[in-house]
């Protein structure tokens, strides 16, 4: 898959400075994912335009090439945006994060290339972004979302030294700089919280994935130290699922099985199987189950009930990478590698509460 703008279309190289490109109004409005009526009004009138509208036309001009103002204006940077493609039915739990950043770098200036990394498509990719080797890479930088085949890409960008960070959930020994999001204290934080709560009966549903032996430590680590327990399987059940919805559901229903009066979740797919697996057993959430979300959840505000969670200040995080990498770009001799980790912090809203005989 090439490296696109939100509508899909092959990302173009930039212009040589001092060129003006012409591009037709078919061209932008596609590359905007807007109509020809609403490009047309976004380079015409751009105060008749829903904010959300103007940044996309903007944003696509960016990409295109297209100099907006002065002739002399010299070419924008291009800054890849890579996450990896989720799979039919799965939530992105990166898409709030991308969102900020898309916004965020246009803001400053640069062309955000949006990637999504897929599986075995690695060196198709990194040639598409960088050209062929030994010549003059066609982006001046990436920040990389989440691992799997967006860590595939990223290593595969590494090879040409090209300015990167990467935003994960994993520390690696790979030499790439890397904000890490700390689940582990994410879920010691949700532990106390529900222990606080008067919960002792207490499961992790946790998918199946490199990030899922640590999780698994650091919960029965928590649960050890703060209920005064060995915090063996018995004692601390968890379950470790696939992704998509349907999983979560076939964990939730295994540990509503154990009994357990909470549950964590570290995964949307998994939060929303949790509360689907609750609503086929009839049970009231939260007076009989309690549920706390690791990470970010789409729209946890707004679901009945709304979800309480453990996550994570996005807007810091998208300055803090944008600024790193824009340093790396700006001088990569002299950019220290970047290695640090952020802990997520606790939104209480209505789905956990002291637990209930059912």
């Amino acid at each position: 898959m090439n490296p696109t703008a939100d509508s899909g279309s092959s990302a173009p190289d930039a212009p040589e400075p001092g060129e003006h490109k012409h591009i037709g109004l078919d061209a932008i409005a596609g590359a905007a994912g807007v109509s020809k009526a609403t490009a047309s009004r976004a380079l015409r009138h751009p105060d008749t335009v829903s904010p959300g509208s103007l940044a996309k036309v903007r944003r696509a001009l960016a990409i295109l090439g297209v100099d907006s103002g002065s002739q002399n204006t010299p070419a924008r940077q291009m800054l890849a945006l890579v996450r990896p493609a989720a799979a039919a039915g799965n939530v992105d739990p990166y898409a709030r994060l991308f969102e900020i950043l898309t916004s965020r770098i246009f803001a400053q200036g640069i062309a955000a290339v949006h990637v999504e990394a897929a599986a075995d498509r690695a060196d198709a990719l990194a040639e598409s972004l960088l050209g062929p080797d030994g010549s003059e890479p066609h982006i001046q930088g990436a920040i990389v979302l989440g691992g799997g085949a967006a860590g595939e890409l990223a290593a595969k960008l590494a090879e040409r030294n090209l300015p990167q960070i990467r935003i994960s959930n994993a520390r690696h020994s790979d030499g790439i700089s890397r904000i890490v999001l700390d689940a582990t204290d994410g879920i010691a934080t949700a532990v106390q919280h529900l222990v606080h709560l008067g919960h002792r009966r207490i499961g992790l549903a946790v998918l199946r994935d490199s990030a899922a032996a640590v999780r698994i430590a650091g919960f029965r680590k928590s649960m050890a130290q703060v209920l005064h327990i060995p915090a063996t399987r018995d004692q601390a059940p968890v379950v470790e699922a696939a992704r998509g919805t349907m999983a979560g559901v076939a964990a939730a229903e295994e540990l509503l099985h154990l009994q357990c009066t909470a549950v964590i979740a570290c995964a949307p797919s998994l939060s929303f199987g949790i509360l689907e697996a609750a609503a086929r057993a009839r049970l009231d959430l939260p007076r009989e189950l309690s549920l706390l979300t690791v990470g970010d959840m789409p729209d946890a505000d707004v679901i009945a009930p709304s979800l309480s969670q453990v996550s994570y200040d996005w807007e810091t995080i998208a300055v803090s990478a944008l600024g790193e990498v824009r340093a790396m770009m700006a001088d990569p001799a002299e950019a220290g590698a970047v290695d640090y980790s952020v802990t997520p912090d606790l939104v209480l809203r209505a789905s956990a509460v002291p637990p209930q005989r059912r």
